[in-house]
């Protein structure tokens, strides 16, 4: 937006020259053959012009060939100009001028037209636009809803919208929300549309139409609105959540999701097992967040049990729905770190194994973990006993002396939940 404003702004100073006084546009047309006629409306940096001393003029090169001032149509509630140009031939280069009253201005506009003999521009309603720079032409229907008014159920087809309220509903007095293209603007029948206040019976089609702001585009979206039928369907619920498992930070989001609208509902609707619901934030009619938070480290679980949520014909949920989650906020540690082969405190083996013991399952462990002396080969293998790797350290058959174990890049291990292992552990066996 800023950009756009300053971009403008920057336009206009190329373009503005200042006068005195009002310029002294006119035109003779009896010296020519032939007119055209433009309907505009006129618009200086983002500003539409709103004052009968506003004025347009239309150049062939210095030749004035078209003047007008701006008049109020009260029907639109808009200012337009009536401009009739001149010419004795076709396909000739219109230029266009504006008179700004107001800044006592008058703007060079970077908009060009062809003369069309006997031809027709703009309407009251959908104006031909000169402006300095030039407006978007872009006429979307971005978002529509209702105020105060849950929607069961859309569909977008084209440019057709259909829209199933809940039972009750009066469609003779709805108010929509809506969000279009910047500077266009909504309108019914010609009649311009205000968000969240324009108050519409939908009980019949409704078509409206986008009207770009440069009034060059004019999109049209058919909207159809019926209210859902009494035999609404029980509500099925489905829990779902992107934490599996093992978790470590809180709280724990999870999804909601049903078919149908729900009467409203709290915590105290779930059955909750060391947990506590800390929010529900509705998304859309049939899309919930719930956040729960753990009491303590251990299984925690969120289940939704058959009957305990309601359609808005109160006809309750007829499946059960749970989540469970471990919450680990403790770091895993190294427990031992002992040789398992071969078993005397001194040897002549060139192999060595060791066994490694977590104070839990963890991932992450490799060869890039460990670390011994200088020329040593290192493999990594998980035992088939709890927590435990074996690492094998050998190529030894030069070396004498004490042999180290080291783990290093302890920020690689982690457990289910993500925690970091918080320490490492050193431990020297003499071959």
């Amino acid at each position: 937006m800023k950009f756009n404003y300053f971009f403008r702004i920057l336009i206009s100073f190329l373009f503005l020259s200042v006068n005195a006084q009002e310029p002294d546009w006119s035109v003779d047309g009896s010296k020519y053959q032939f007119t055209m006629n433009i309907t505009t409306f006129l618009n200086v940096n983002g500003t539409t012009l709103s004052s009968s001393e506003d004025k347009v003029a239309v150049f062939v090169g210095e030749e004035i060939r078209g003047v007008a001032n701006l008049a109020y149509v009260a029907k639109y509630d808009k200012y337009v100009a009536f401009l009739t140009i001149y010419s004795n031939t076709s396909s000739e280069q219109l230029n266009f001028k504006i008179y700004d009253s107001t800044n006592d201005t008058v703007v060079n506009v970077i908009k060009t037209e062809s003369f069309v003999i006997d031809s027709s521009l703009g309407s009251v309603f959908q104006s031909y636009s000169i402006a300095n720079p030039e407006l978007s032409s872009e006429a979307s229907l971005l978002s529509f809803s209702f105020l105060n008014i849950g929607i069961v159920e859309e569909k977008i087809n084209g440019n057709q919208r259909d829209f199933v309220l809940p039972i009750g509903t009066d469609l003779t007095t709805l108010k929509p929300q809506f969000t279009i293209s910047e500077g266009a603007q909504l309108y019914v029948l010609e009649n311009i549309q205000t968000s969240g206040q324009s108050i519409q019976n939908f009980t019949k089609s409704i078509t409206y139409s986008v009207l770009s702001e440069n009034q060059a585009v004019l999109n049209t979206i058919q909207i159809n609105v019926t209210v859902e039928e009494k035999s609404v369907n029980p509500p099925v619920v489905v829990l779902s959540s992107e934490e599996e498992g093992s978790v470590n930070t809180i709280p724990v989001s999870v999804s909601l999701k049903t078919n149908v609208s729900l009467a409203e509902f709290n915590e105290n609707n779930f059955v909750l097992v060391n947990a506590l619901v800390s929010s529900i934030k509705e998304e859309s009619d049939l899309s919930y967040t719930i956040e729960i938070v753990p009491i303590q480290q251990g299984v925690f679980s969120i289940e939704l049990l058959e009957g305990r949520l309601y359609n808005l014909e109160n006809e309750p949920n007829e499946t059960s729905s749970k989540l469970s989650f471990i919450y680990d906020a403790v770091n895993p540690y190294v427990v031992a770190v002992k040789r398992k082969t071969p078993l005397d405190e001194i040897t002549k083996n060139d192999i060595l194994v060791f066994e490694v013991v977590f104070s839990e399952d963890v991932e992450g462990v490799s060869i890039t973990n460990f670390k011994s002396v200088t020329g040593a080969n290192i493999s990594v293998e998980k035992s088939k006993q709890d927590y435990t790797y074996e690492v094998t350290v050998n190529n030894l058959d030069t070396y004498y002396g004490v042999v180290p174990l080291y783990i290093i890049d302890s920020d690689k291990i982690k457990d289910k939940a993500g925690n970091l292992l918080i320490n490492s552990v050193f431990n020297a066996y003499q071959n």
